[in-house]
């Protein structure tokens, strides 16, 4: 029996006027402009259902336009289906049709009632619980028929799929959110949140795979990828910065956009193994587990998901991918490809602004966000000078075998959208990226070598790791000050000097402050053969000071 239609029950948390509360799916389109923000239990489940929520407009506007009508040259079935797809001849037109449909959404703030059309001609596949199309699941028959006989899926309780908890079953989690009695249950439209995230960010820890023969497993694509987005003033806005309407072709067609939904159970597993995603509305669809959850469950018990092992995307193959960061692979298994680039926890978004936007000198080397891209294409329509940058990402427990989730990183950048694409040579983006170089060879370099100085005075093998990052908080706001106070009367060296003096004087000021803690052993120092006699916490921050005044050409 279907329960739990996801187009007329409440289950996706937002924020309206200060206030939490949860909406369907269709209200959350018909009423996107009313609400500030998604306001799910984690961040990263607001990145993953964000991307859900951009798949169904991938997929509508994709086929029909602003007026509900379907372009000239695509033939629509009864359920908004695309027949055929676009031919490479047809694709600049395809293309330019696109952003005029983007153009008018935008101007008129609301997304128009075709979103509704097509939600409803496919809510049978809408049903949290359902014999034929469970949402995001597969039946028991499509999980069994796949797998080794003999075998059974392997199980996620409740308190592992709450990722506020992460409890397993070997270890208690002592700080949870809810109560020992409590861990494992939650309502229908919590666990569908947790289902969308789940397939975004999982890890490897569970056994079951398909089929007999060993592959790589997904950890989740959103678990691979430094996830990055466009903020906007509400949720209507947030979703139209980050619909990216223009399509390549992929050989001499252009793709269609094709949601999970609008796959069988066993088409999805099948289509995993492929290894590629062609669309956004697939690629943002995507599923690293196929899971069932039992039809006839009742949600005031525990609950248990069965789960199995889907082959993760190749990692090369998904340039399509707009909201990730990137990096070059200059050995490994993805040698000279690009790869998205995950966080490093704890380390600002600023100190990755090479990777955010890229010089025009450098794109040929460099690989820009998509998003970002996108931006430079629609900033002149939206009249927003002032950009807000959202990231996040999913630290693992570094264990290879397992690739447990264990914390979520969120970092966000407000900045002028000059800051972003005056990229000539003396434009703010190669001057800005020469700055952060700057700070971040005064911080990991120079600072660095007064910190080992110091501690090879003191005979002691303490890491200098710790203290770095202390000195990179310590500069992280009034950075994000001095780039926010960045506009077009700007002028460029007058704000670099202030950034300047402000490294210059914030770094010394650290280091003097290590000088006045001094001990014994450290104004006694130690004689080196190699030096010039002895050294002691005051010869070191006299070497410190002169690297520092060179670089920053201080006097």
């Amino acid at each position: 029996m279907s329960r739990f239609n996801l187009l007329e029950e409440n289950w996706i948390r937002v924020l309206e006027e200060g206030e939490m509360k949860e909406v369907s799916l269709i209200t959350i389109f018909e009423n996107a402009e009313k609400y500030r923000c998604l306001a799910g239990e984690m961040a990263t489940q607001d990145f993953a259902m964000l991307r859900f929520l951009l798949a169904v407009l991938h997929t509508v506007f994709s086929r029909v336009n602003a007026d509900g009508e379907a372009y000239e040259f695509l033939e629509i079935d009864e359920k908004f289906r695309q027949k055929e797809a676009v031919s490479e001849d047809d694709e600049e037109e395809y293309n330019d049709a696109l952003m005029e449909t983007w153009k008018t959404l935008w101007q008129r703030g609301k997304f128009p009632s075709v979103v509704r059309k097509y939600l409803e001609t496919w809510k049978e596949h809408f049903y949290l619980l359902d014999e034929k199309y469970p949402f995001y699941q597969v039946t028991k028959e499509e999980i069994l028929s796949r797998l080794k006989d003999g075998k059974n899926p392997s199980s996620i309780s409740g308190k592992n799929l709450n990722r506020n908890i992460s409890e397993s079953d070997n270890k208690v989690a002592l700080f949870s959110p809810t109560t020992i009695e409590y861990k494992s249950k939650m309502k229908e439209g919590e666990f569908a949140r947790w289902l969308i995230m789940l397939q975004g960010y999982i890890g490897l820890s569970d056994k079951a795979i398909v089929g007999e023969e060993k592959y790589k497993a997904s950890k989740g694509w959103l678990f691979d990828i430094g996830g990055i987005f466009l903020n906007g003033d509400t949720l209507f806005e947030t979703l139209m910065l980050n619909l990216r309407v223009a399509v390549k072709a992929v050989g001499d067609i252009l793709p269609i956009q094709r949601p999970c939904w609008e796959y069988s159970g066993a088409e999805n597993i099948d289509r995993s193994f492929l290894g590629i995603a062609d669309n956004l509305a697939e690629l943002y669809t995507n599923w690293s587990r196929a899971s069932l959850l039992d039809s006839a469950i009742d949600f005031s018990k525990d609950i248990k998901l069965d789960i199995v092992k889907l082959p993760e995307l190749d990692h090369r193959m998904t340039e399509i991918e707009p909201m990730t960061l990137w990096k070059y692979n200059d050995s490994g298994e993805n040698k000279n490809f690009y790869t998205p680039r995950k966080y490093r926890p704890g380390q600002a978004l600023w100190r990755s602004f090479g990777l955010i936007t890229v010089p025009s000198d450098l794109s040929e080397d460099s690989r820009e966000p998509g998003i970002i891209t996108w931006l430079s294409k629609i900033e002149k329509y939206i009249q927003k000078p002032q950009v807000r940058i959202s990231a996040v990402g999913m630290q693992d427990d570094g264990n290879a075998t397992s690739w447990v989730p264990v914390n979520e990183m969120i970092d966000n950048l407000a900045l002028h959208e000059i800051v972003l694409f005056e990229k000539g040579k003396e434009g703010w983006v190669m001057r800005i990226k020469e700055l952060v170089e700057d700070t971040k060879e005064v911080v990991g370099f120079i600072y660095k070598g007064f910190l080992k100085d110091m501690y090879d005075i003191r005979n002691t093998k303490k890491s200098v790791e710790e203290e770095l990052e202390q000195a990179y908080f310590g500069l992280d706001k009034a950075f994000r000050d001095w780039l926010s106070g960045i506009d077009e009367s700007s002028s460029k060296e007058d704000k670099i000097k202030e950034w300047k003096e402000l490294l210059f004087f914030s770094i010394k000021e650290r280091a003097l402050e290590k000088v006045n803690e001094c001990r014994q052993r450290d104004i006694k120092g130690i004689y080196e053969e190699n030096a010039k006699g002895v050294k002691n916490i005051f010869t070191a921050y006299e070497y410190f000071l002169i690297r520092l005044k060179k670089k920053i050409n201080q006097e």
